[in-house]
């Protein structure tokens, strides 16, 4: 069996100092010892040989391991699933025999056709299977093969039986290997049997595999890749007696790799589909009928044209948006299942969040390690961090406002770029002077105000949140400037709300064009009574962000705040009904907000104090990955295909007249047009 691969640098509470040359020598050398120990016949000679042979190869092997580099060994979670009374028996002054596992580590190789998996337990023994007192550690009787108090034995001598080595692999309630019954000691590594426990280790103690240690291994070939589904491996230990008795019992979760075409495929569908949402958008605020080729009214909907609203919502920012809570609801402090956070940590450049670590500076960490993925956190971001490569929980927020302000600085040097070379034109052609500066800062800061409150505020508020959870592990720079942050944040929102609700002339905000290049975004999609309602998902989004990023030590209220937030929007929605009715962004973001409750309700099922089961947990994380994607879907893609398609159309000519010199007729595609004229656009006969 080969040495566990390594990671640039372990993370958590289940990273592991550095494996010493000795322990990598004794996992190599252990095939050739029994090779040598069953060739050799038991004479002095013959024990004399073999002693002698494996320390020739040990010379040499040691040799040749002083020239590699040493390597971190990285293990995997699992659980003890030994019964209460057997577990909780080893602090008892006459424990239960019982082999303790104390790591687990496991490979799966994501590149040959057999698809190996492997996995090794190590741990410890502790406990007796009789009345007795156990020996102390000194005693002679552990050194002794014929003396079996305190061990675990190849035999029963009562019963004649095996202990006994069961293996399970299941994915949800398929099964795809079930190891037939077989001799534990066939299984164990590092010792023969009887295994005694490891009282006084050499060399390097806190090494699990340190050759001292009691280990037991399976492997099989899978001979399929397991992409997107997570195995649960049970491995079960029982004894010769009579009663059968339970020796072991180790459960472990493992994700295979999704792949480069899988994660490239999970990556960039969401990209394309927010990218299609954003050219129809575009297409619809400029060449449609009621569209414009002014920058400044087509950027900001100025004069709010029903039909015009109906194409290009929902858009850009409602996608991104939906994505954004794809990616952070993965990030709750749930037990979810192995499969579904490396999935949504695909999307993770929705957030802001990229493998970079402005502030550790490090290489950041590698997820997948030996074909399965692993991760170890506290909190759901952290470990949402580390699927996404990043070195360190200070990260986080830093990487995410570095990339902000640099989408921000783009955009701002676009529009300055942008007025430079119209003014310049309009120094050339000798046209009409505007006053441009009166356009250029409104404009400028309006762009943003639009970044930040329409596309990212919900990252900005969970991340900053998170920010404040980590301050005692994080420097104190980050800290003070994401607490700045959300001063802000609340001040400007507490300013538009004083704006909007002072403002009695509500023609001031529609119509007066250096306000709606300012705030605009943020309210000219409602009706003109309706305003103030741009308060209310504003609000929302930074309980959302506060439920994400600073309530991350308990899912369960993380979950409640959420549900909240879901309730409230579909309430108010229908209550006030703010967006005009053509647009049917009422029904839009009653579907989205219904559909997010859903998602939350079911996350119920990976709390960690319910205990929910493998199997069902897995199904529930496919339930959710399902409804994500029937929304990019229907509510995103299809719609965003319809914008196109009924763009496209009224430029060929189609929806005809609505009376005379009155222009296109109002309504959808299939209101204004008939059958024929459909068929005959599109060239069906």
């Amino acid at each position: 069996m080969s040495s566990p691969s390594s990671t640039p640098r372990p993370r958590g509470k289940c990273a592991l100092p550095m494996m010493s040359t000795r322990t990598i020598y004794h996992w190599l050398s252990r095939p050739y010892t029994r090779l040598v120990e069953s060739h050799f016949v038991e004479t002095s000679w013959g024990r004399r040989a073999g002693w002698l042979s494996m320390r020739y190869v040990g010379k040499l092997l040691m040799t040749m391991l002083l020239l590699l580099h040493t390597s971190n060994a990285v293990y995997i979670d699992f659980e003890n699933c030994l019964s209460p009374v057997i577990k909780n028996s080893a602090s008892d002054p006459q424990p239960l025999l019982q082999f303790q596992p104390e790591y687990v580590w496991a490979k799966f190789d994501s590149t040959t056709p057999s698809h190996t998996l492997n996995i090794t337990v190590y741990g410890n023994i502790t406990g007796i299977a009789t009345n007795e007192s156990i020996p102390p550690s000194t005693d002679p009787q552990w050194n002794n093969p014929n003396e079996t108090l305190g061990k675990i034995l190849r035999e029963d001598p009562d019963n004649n039986k095996l202990s006994t080595f069961f293996a399970d692999f299941n994915v949800l309630k398929y099964t795809p290997y079930k190891a037939e019954a077989s001799s534990f000691c066939e299984n164990t590594i590092h010792q023969q049997c009887p295994l005694t426990p490891a009282f006084d280790l050499e060399g390097n103690k806190t090494d699990p595999a340190n050759p001292g240690r009691p280990a037991f291994t399976i492997q099989h070939d899978m001979y399929s890749s397991f992409r997107f589904t997570t195995i649960n491996a049970i491995l079960r230990v029982t004894s010769g007696n009579e009663r059968k008795s339970s020796l072991a019992c180790v459960s472990a979760d493992l994700s295979p790799d999704l792949g480069a075409s899988l994660s490239g495929i999970l990556q960039y569908l969401p990209l394309v589909v927010l990218i299609l949402v954003a050219v129809a958008t575009a297409a619809a605020a400029i060449i449609s009928p009621w569209g414009s080729t002014d920058v400044f009214r087509f950027t900001t909907n100025y004069g709010r044209d029903a039909d015009l609203l109906r194409l290009v919502t929902p858009g850009f920012g409602d996608c991104l948006q939906y994505i954004q809570f794809i990616v952070l609801a993965a990030s709750l402090s749930l037990n979810y299942p192995g499969f579904f956070q490396p999935v949504a940590s695909q999307v993770s450049w929705a957030a802001l969040m990229f493998n970079e670590s402005f502030v550790s500076h490090g290489n950041g960490t590698q997820s997948v390690v030996d074909g399965l993925y692993i991760v170890n956190g506290t909190y759901g971001l952290d470990r949402m961090s580390q699927l996404v490569g990043m070195q360190e929980n200070e990260d986080i927020w830093a990487g995410m406002m570095i990339w902000l302000l640099v989408i921000i600085a783009a955009v701002v040097t676009l529009i300055q770029i942008g007025f430079l070379l119209r003014w310049g034109y309009r120094q050339i052609s000798n046209t009409q002077q505007e006053d441009l500066r009166a356009k250029n800062l409104p404009f400028s800061v309006g762009n943003a105000i639009r970044i930040v409150f329409n596309y990212f505020l919900l990252p900005i508020v969970a991340l900053s949140m998170y920010q404040l959870v980590i301050a005692g592990r994080s420097p104190k720079a980050t800290v003070a400037l994401a607490t700045v942050l959300l001063f802000l944040l609340v001040l400007f929102s507490a300013f538009l709300l004083w704006l909007i609700a002072t403002t009695r002339d509500r023609s001031t905000l529609f119509d007066d064009l250096p306000t709606v290049l300012l705030y605009g975004p943020l309210y000219n999609t409602y009706s003109d009574n309706a305003a103030t309602f741009a308060l209310v998902p504003v609000m929302l989004t930074f309980v959302r962000g506060i439920a994400i990023g600073a309530v991350q030590p308990s899912g369960i209220a993380q979950l409640v705040l959420l549900a909240i937030c879901e309730v409230i929007t579909i309430l108010t929605l229908n209550a006030f009904r703010p967006f005009h009715s053509p647009t049917s962004m009422n029904a839009f973001h009653t579907f989205f907000a219904v559909v997010r409750l859903v998602t939350i309700l079911l996350s119920v099922a990976f709390l960690p104090s319910l205990g929910v089961g493998d199997a069902p947990r897995g199904w529930v994380g496919y339930v959710i990955l399902l409804l994500h994607a029937i929304v990019l879907v229907f509510g995103f893609f299809l719609n965003a295909c319809q914008t196109l398609i009924e763009v496209i159309a009224r430029l060929a000519g189609a929806g005809g007249e609505e009376g005379l010199g009155r222009g296109a007729a109002r309504g959808g595609l299939v209101k204004v047009c008939s059958k024929q004229s459909l068929v005959t656009l599109f060239g069906f006969i």
